[in-house]
């Protein structure tokens, strides 16, 4: 397998930066995680939009989903245009409803949706998710290819759900979208740099990739807090790929 960073940033984009969006191929397929502003535009620089499989969504916030109202078009028209011969498939959580419902949009999409203990097959890849702690639905994602696995958290909070879901997993990517120093109790929607390293120590996996930045951090500040507990901690830095 292996991964695209095509989105880094929560809930606003950097400079030149995007939201959350990751390119996973392996097993013969090419799926989306998650389509946040600016997303759809560095897409296009690793993948034809024909070439997409599928797309997931971790959860329905606007930084994770906002692009995919303007794919909507790119779909319709190419193929009114007969430059394309499908529709996409497109899972995500059906909480809260009225988003989910805004991505029916039957011409463009075809909307399933997820659920902690979902498993979905594409191509060679296998797909499981699990709930997390966010102020709306989000599921954690595990993609499997032979004995190889990628986690990835979403949103969330600290929970011990996290630890369980990534055991042994050979990359996990985990939302560090704070720094210990900022954490309050009016803020706490996503882990900080620190509780991912501990993550990531406790769930005994390989490697450990940190993402949805807030866009004024410095990314060296949270690799620094994280690498205190864990030691194989790397920046998920936008357009950079790893395998899996």
């Amino acid at each position: 397998m292996r991964l695209t960073v095509l989105g880094n940033n929560g809930p606003f984009p950097s400079a030149g930066g995007a939201c959350s969006g990751y390119l996973l191929t392996g097993g013969g397929s090419r799926v989306l995680i998650d389509c946040g502003n600016g997303v759809l535009g560095n897409l296009q620089k690793f993948l034809p939009l024909t070439g997409l499989d599928c797309i997931i969504v971790t959860h329905l916030h606007s930084d994770h989903v906002s692009d995919l109202m303007v794919l909507r078009y790119a779909v319709q028209i190419k193929n009114a245009r007969g430059t394309m011969a499908k529709t996409l498939d497109v899972y995500a959580p059906p909480e809260p409803q009225a988003e989910f419902e805004r991505l029916d949009i039957k011409n463009a999409f075809n909307l399933r949706p997820l659920n902690s203990g979902t498993v979905l097959d594409v191509g060679g890849l296998r797909f499981k998710f699990s709930e997390m702690t966010h102020p709306v639905k989000c599921l954690a994602v595990s993609a499997e290819e032979g004995t190889k696995r990628f986690v990835f958290s979403g949103d969330t909070s600290w929970n011990e759900d996290i630890i369980g879901f990534s055991k042994g997993a050979e990359l996990l990517m985990l939302d560090a979208g704070l720094l210990s120093k900022d954490k309050t109790s009016d803020n706490v929607a996503h882990l900080t740099a620190e509780e991912c390293g501990i993550v990531a120590r406790e769930a005994g996996v390989e490697r450990l990739l940190l993402t949805h930045f807030w866009p004024e951090y410095d990314p060296q500040e949270l690799l620094a807090e994280a690498a205190k507990n864990f030691k194989n901690t790397e920046i998920a830095a936008l357009l950079e790929t790893f395998e899996i």
